[in-house]
């Protein structure tokens, strides 16, 4: 910053890196590298700097020596790595000593910018303070850190020693990377951030110039210790980083020029990298001709080792190699080669085996699997979004609709965009409804429920979504099942003006079937507006269907009763959200709720609701929601549900599970549907 680097002056700095993992405490066992390079730190105006690094050296560790010290070699790699170093120079800029920008070459590899974003976190020492001891928020290769700095001697104005100690795990970027784990493995790991099983400290000691106020060294050291293998904190499986810095010269400059607009803006957190290779494919094929040969020859002491050289080497190839050497691998081993992909569980690994499965024999039961669990892998990306949207084109099921409905509305839950994946699933889903949803039953059912599990997204990608869902609902010759699929497919989306408009129409329907209007009832009581309420209550002092009058009775009565908690309990008037029970009141003035009749014949609304209010933490309640809708020929129950919803701890309510039965005579249950498992008729 302006107080430690003055204008027009350059830096040069001998820096090194050492790196060292293994068991600390009960072996003399390392993996680890060392780097060292001459740093110049040019200063062409105050608060910008060119960073170069020159003559970098790599090495590796080989074992240790009977001091137990690391023993290096140099690395097979070196002068790639010390090009790569040289090649670009750094543009930076801070501000007030804790912002910083960088101002990368345009085709700076990740990992050589990962590594000089190191040594410039290293060169960000604290600005002086009157206070000895104080916490400052800083920029740092983790994001922003808050940091207990300590300045423990002066010399007049000027702290000469200052320390600074963090502790990484509260720094606002600080994630580790997790292997990929295999879908099918029995131990999978925590469902927990990584981060949380790491105790990860960093600690930087600086030496100031007290005349010149520049840093003449620098060390500073990480350890990284996984806890749940440790012994008191101290021993087991660790990593350390130590960083030093040391001032060789301090240079005049007689001019300076920054020019960082043409350049791309990045910050000082590291990037995650992409460790994938593109030239391995013929040495894992080839682990895989060694295997098949140990597979012939019965020597099986050596396969576990090998298979599982083989998954990894699997994992580190790109999409582009991986795709062109499935051929070659399945013509060597088909069967190692569909296990270790599927113990692979990378993306790229699901691709290749989507890719068999679109171009092989393959049960059509598998391919059900594969695609359903490659929708539910985390993080989906629009690449993934592609693979899903093929395979269920290739093979339309529940399994495939439900994998991509579900990576859909995952992807856009985190990233709140819309990409052209998402639009050709909209496209895709929109193709398959038709005109009016009076196609294939089953498929068109199976479209309608997967349209509405990714509604919100849906109705983003494709405006006039609603449209063709409307028309579904007024088509008679569509089976009842698609037309009430097309009504709770809005159960997701924005329900307009226009929306209530035409659900209100199809209750006021007195011919429709009684299963349907209640459908069409529920999903209008979602956010009704005050007229809305009004007209559903004129229609129930004259409605002619015993079951409808005695099911929206039942359901208002449980309204008025209720504690105005739960998932409907709250409706949206423009910003203001009212109480679904205070609404329900102003519109009742002057009517009464009809009495709902014998439930032993009649259809009912079934609630139970109750908030608690926690000392220290949002008010938590839960309900429990039940419908039973009668025959209106036989007074048997054609259709049971029941449904419970937590809301707890300040998020929105959650459905925690429904359960559906639909039946067409007494003593014949069509289906159960679980809604958080999906099976034949339903999906969550």
């Amino acid at each position: 910053d302006a107080a430690r680097f003055k204008s027009l002056r350059k830096y040069v700095y001998l820096y090194e890196a050492e790196t060292s993992s293994g068991i600390t405490g009960t072996s003399d066992s390392r993996s680890g590298s060392k780097i060292t390079c001459k740093v110049e730190l040019e200063v062409p105006q105050l608060c910008q700097f060119i960073l170069r690094t020159m003559h970098c050296s790599l090495r590796e560790t080989f074992g240790v020596d009977t001091e137990r010290k690391a023993m290096l070699k140099k690395s097979k790699n070196a002068e790639d790595f010390a090009n790569a170093m040289s090649k670009h120079e750094l543009k930076f800029s801070t501000q007030d000593g804790t912002k910083v920008k960088l101002y990368p070459g345009k085709d700076e590899p990740l990992n050589v910018l990962n590594l000089k974003r190191g040594i410039i976190s290293a060169l960000l020492a604290p600005t002086e303070s009157e206070e000895n001891i104080k916490t400052i928020s800083m920029d740092t290769v983790y994001g922003k850190c808050d940091s207990e700095v300590e300045f423990k001697s002066r010399r007049g104005s000027v702290a000469e020693d200052i320390s600074v100690n963090r502790n990484l795990k509260a720094c606002d970027n600080f994630s580790p990377i997790r292997d990929y784990v295999s879908p099918v493995a029995i131990v999978k790991g925590l469902n927990t951030p990584l981060s949380t099983l790491l105790s990860s400290t960093q600690s930087c000691h600086y030496s100031i110039d007290a005349k010149k106020k520049h840093i003449r060294d620098v060390v500073c050291s990480e350890k990284h210790l996984f806890l749940p293998s440790s012994y008191k904190n101290q021993y087991g499986m660790m990593t350390e980083v130590n960083q030093t810095l040391r001032l060789e010269d301090n240079q005049r400059m007689s001019n300076g020029n920054f020019d960082g607009d043409e350049l791309e803006e990045k910050g000082l957190a590291l990037e995650s990298t992409d460790a994938k290779f593109s030239r391995q494919g013929d040495a894992v094929l080839k682990i895989l001709q060694e295997l098949q040969k140990l597979t012939a020859s019965q020597q099986n002491q050596q396969r576990a080792k090998l298979f599982y050289k083989f998954v990894s080497g699997l994992r580190s190839l790109h999409n582009s190699t991986l795709g062109s050497l499935v051929p070659k691998m399945m013509e060597t081993s088909s069967s190692i080669t569909i296990q270790a992909l599927i113990q692979c569980g990378t993306p790229e690994c699901y691709s290749a085996v989507l890719q068999i499965m679109r171009t092989g024999n393959v049960n059509p039961l598998v391919i059900d699997l594969v695609t359903y669990t490659l929708g539910l892998l985390p993080s989906p990306t629009p690449k993934r979004i592609r693979e899903i949207l093929n395979m269920a084109q290739y093979q339309p099921s529940r399994a495939s609709f439900y994998g991509l409905s579900h990576a859909v509305t995952k992807f856009y839950n985190e990233k709140k965009i819309v990409t052209e994946e998402i639009t050709d699933v909209a496209d895709f889903m929109v193709s398959l409804l038709g005109t009016d949803c009076s196609g294939d039953t089953e498929l068109t059912y199976l479209t309608l429920r997967a349209i509405g599990n990714m509604g919100a997204v849906m109705e983003k990608a494709k405006s006039s979504l609603k449209t063709s869902l409307k028309t579904c609902i007024r088509n008679q010759a569509a089976s009842l099942s698609v037309q009430k699929a097309a009504i709770q497919a809005f159960r997701k989306m924005t329900i307009t003006e226009e929306d209530r408009s035409a659900l209100l129409k199809e209750f006021q329907e007195g011919n429709a079937p009684t299963d349907k209007r209640l459908a069409t009832y529920l999903m209008l009581m979602k956010n009704p507006s005050p007229s809305d309420l009004t007209k559903i209550m004129r229609i129930l002092t004259r409605e002619k269907d015993e079951q409808v009058k005695s099911f929206v009775a039942s359901h208002i009565a449980n309204i008025l009763d209720s504690d105005e908690v739960g998932i409907e309990e709250y409706v949206k008037f423009g910003y203001t959200l009212v109480p679904l029970k205070s609404q329900v009141e102003e519109a009742l003035k002057g009517n009464d709720v009809p009495t709902a009749k014998d439930f032993r014949k009649f259809s009912q609304n079934y609630q139970i609701s109750k908030r608690v209010s926690v000392p220290g933490v949002n008010t938590i309640s839960a309900k429990v929601e039940g419908n039973v809708i009668f025959d209106p020929n036989s007074y048997v129950p054609k259709e049971t549900m029941l449904k419970t919803t937590l809301n707890a701890y300040g998020f929105g309510p959650s459905d925690i599970f429904e359960v559906q039965q639909l039946s067409k005579a007494f003593a014949s249950i069509q289906l159960f549907s679980f809604s958080l498992l999906f099976a034949y008729n339903n999906f969550p």
